[in-house]
């Protein structure tokens, strides 16, 4: 289980101590704002023929004051907010990193890109636009009406009253926004989910007769959505008026206040100046339960995806020997397809086919020996270490994996061919392995390697994407090689490049297959079924089948 970051680590605090020293000059300038106003009003009432210089200039620097002031404190709200955002971003990536690949395919892209989107969005806004403010606010209000005092306690005690009354009244109206945000981003996460969901098979949806049903839906979800944010807008906008309502109420106050007590003009017109300073940081106390409910949602979910179960790790082991020669894998008692558990052994420069139908846990085994899934109580050694205790560059030099949903990322044709190899082969490798394995166009249309691949690999057909991944496996220098189904896509051209990189490699290689000619040339078949593992010669070359049935020992 992982934790959301620490609001105030990393220098954070430090910048809402910088917050708040910049609130704390607004509230140094409304004073002297207010009483050179005093001693401006007294000078033309007492008919000075010369202008009072000094009041306005005071005047005229406190507003340049409190205007820089609250630059600043916004720049460095914001990157307070960045910041933390960043952080959260990559604390939740971590997390998913560390997270068993069945538990990920588990769950909806939709949510996944909400975390990533909109939930950040909220931390962010937040931070610099709702926690910042609020420490601003807290300095400003009180050191205002503490202003307002020395200027005058009836005047102070005249503003304070509707003052209190519309902060009371604030935190009282915020309290619906919480089920409102929460309403929001569901149904902006239900669409996002069916929106990724769909947006790629477009032009089969049409084929399948889809289109009119999949547009009323879209239409049905975004109504439902923009309720939701027509109700969010309109509690959070009553937030806003409500200062309004309350600098009137006021002023008002002040006036009234100033006739009583028949107090003098230059300070009642100072009372007022200080009043309507204390407006905007009313406005912003409006946004800041706004964005703290906001905030709430999404610290929620956020919460919920960061206490889903990681990958069990422990002390980090290393492997002896060379990095780029075989390795043996032993799987012990592990449940790949959840039925009847396994012991069996690949050893080293071993080629083992792995059979079974849909469901049985091919893919889970593969999985499992690359640890990046759940073994629980099961073990999965390499060379006698635990695959699960294995650092990053250990795993990367011992372990490839070639999946069914291989990452090609947007970039160069170099890094695609070339991701998660150490070391990195030269140039001229690159191009000699892109050629054998029928990427010569591939490699002339973007521009070389230097041309940029679409992001999932997107402007290359389906074959050439597979033929890129034989082409990385090639290239790399690990100890197991593991391949998904590494003909799915491929001509009968292509299927032969694979049985000579199964040949070839010195790796010990464990692959899925359906093709007869790949079982041909593996060493060792192990098959998977309800009963376990059933190990068998896949030709008389090498040696009788054992009777079906017969559990494969290590």
């Amino acid at each position: 289980m992982s934790r959301l970051p620490n609001l105030l680590a990393d220098g954070r605090g430090r910048q809402v101590g910088v917050v708040a020293a910049l609130a704390l000059a607004q509230a140094v300038a409304t004073g002297i704002a207010a009483f050179a106003t005093r001693d401006a009003f007294a000078a033309l009432r007492a008919g000075d023929s010369a202008l009072p210089w000094w009041p306005l200039l005071a005047i005229t620097g406190a507003g340049v004051m409190v205007a820089a002031a609250r630059i600043a404190e916004r720049s460095v709200a914001e990157r307070l907010g960045q910041d933390y955002a960043m952080a959260l971003r990559v604390r939740l990536f971590d997390h998913l990193s560390r997270m068993g690949a069945g538990d990920i395919a588990r769950l909806r892209t939709g949510a996944l890109s909400m975390r990533f989107v909109g939930d950040l969005a909220a931390v962010r806004n937040w931070l610099s636009r709702g926690l910042t403010r609020l420490v601003s606010a807290i300095i400003v209000l009180p050191a205002s009406a503490a202003i307002l005092y020395l200027l005058s306690p009836p005047l102070a005690l005249a503003a304070a009253l509707p003052i209190a009354a519309g902060l009371l009244l604030m935190t009282v109206a915020a309290r619906p926004l919480g089920l409102a945000h929460r309403r929001l981003r569901a149904r902006r996460a239900r669409l996002a989910a069916r929106m990724t969901e769909r947006l790629p098979h477009a032009p089969e949806l049409r084929l399948l007769g889809r289109q009119g049903i999949e547009r009323d839906h879209l239409r049905k979800r975004g109504r439902a959505l923009m309720d939701a944010a027509v109700r969010r807008t309109r509690l959070a906008e009553m937030l806003r008026a409500i200062p309004d309502a309350v600098a009137g109420t006021a002023a008002a106050g002040v006036l009234l206040a100033g006739w009583v007590h028949t107090l003098p003009t230059p300070e009642i017109a100072a009372g007022l100046a200080v009043v309507s300073l204390m407006v905007l940081p009313m406005r912003d106390l409006g946004g800041v339960w706004d964005r703290r409910r906001a905030w709430c949602a999404a610290r929620e979910k956020c919460e919920t995806l960061l206490a889903r179960r990681r990958l069990a790790s422990g002390p980090r082991n290393r492997l002896d020997g060379e990095p780029a020669r075989p390795r043996s894998i032993r799987f012990q008692d592990v449940r790949p397809g959840g039925h009847a558990p396994i012991t069996v052994t690949a050893e080293a420069g071993e080629k083992i086919a792995i059979l079974g139908g849909n469901g049985s846990g091919k893919t889970t085994l593969l999985h499992l020996a690359a640890g990046l899934e759940h073994a629980g109580s099961s073990r999965v050694l390499l060379d006698g270490v635990p695959v699960s205790s294995l650092g990053a560059a250990a795993r990367r030099r011992a372990l490839m994996l070639l999946s069914t949903r291989p990452p090609i990322l947007a970039g160069s044709l170099r890094r695609a061919l070339t991701l998660g190899l150490n070391p990195r082969p030269d140039d001229a490798r690159v191009l000699a392995v892109a050629e054998t394995y029928g990427l010569s166009a591939v490699v002339a249309r973007p521009g070389g390697l230097d041309g940029t691949l679409a992001e999932a690999g997107r402007n290359l057909s389906c074959g050439e994407a597979q033929r890129l991944l034989l082409a990385r496996a090639a290239l790399s220098e690990v100890g197991v090689l593991l391949l998904d189904e590494p003909e799915t896509g491929l001509d009968t051209d292509g299927e032969t490049l694979v049985a000579d990189l199964i040949r070839r490699s010195s790796a010990t290689v464990l692959f899925t297959t359906h093709s007869p000619s790949l079982v041909s040339i593996a060493d060792r078949v192990w098959r998977l079924d309800a009963d376990g593992l059933v190990a068998c010669a896949p030709d008389p070359h090498h040696g009788p089948a054992p009777a079906p049935g017969r559990r494969a020992g290590g």
